[in-house]
């Protein structure tokens, strides 16, 4: 029988932030009306605590940008090589750590 390796898979947050938020705006007949704009998000990437890069996101798919961040600029050879990716917005920062670090 062959053994067939199962892709190993990083542990992964599932931190989003509301696309949008409400500010107050003056329409055409002077009136303040509620009204929702985008909202960019600094996120600092790190890699086994090294910064890297910070990047602006509207923080819907966090963890999705740092690793496709990771895979563009070809830091990381594939996503298997990742361990885990935690996304913490009171910091404003997505940490990557490889199984590399883990050993």
């Amino acid at each position: 029988m062959i053994a067939v390796k199962k892709p190993l898979r990083p542990g992964v947050t599932r931190s989003s932030r509301p696309l949008t938020f409400d500010v107050e705006a003056i329409n055409e007949r002077g009136e303040m009306v509620p009204t929702a704009i985008a909202g960019e998000n600094p996120l600092t990437l790190y890699v086994d605590k090294r910064e890297i890069v910070t990047l602006m996101t509207l923080g819907q798919a966090p963890e999705a940008l740092a690793v496709g961040y990771l895979r563009n600029q070809r830091l990381l050879r594939s996503v298997e090589e990742i361990a885990a990716v935690q996304v913490d917005w009171e910091t404003d920062s997505v940490v990557v750590t490889t199984r590399k670090a883990k050993r």
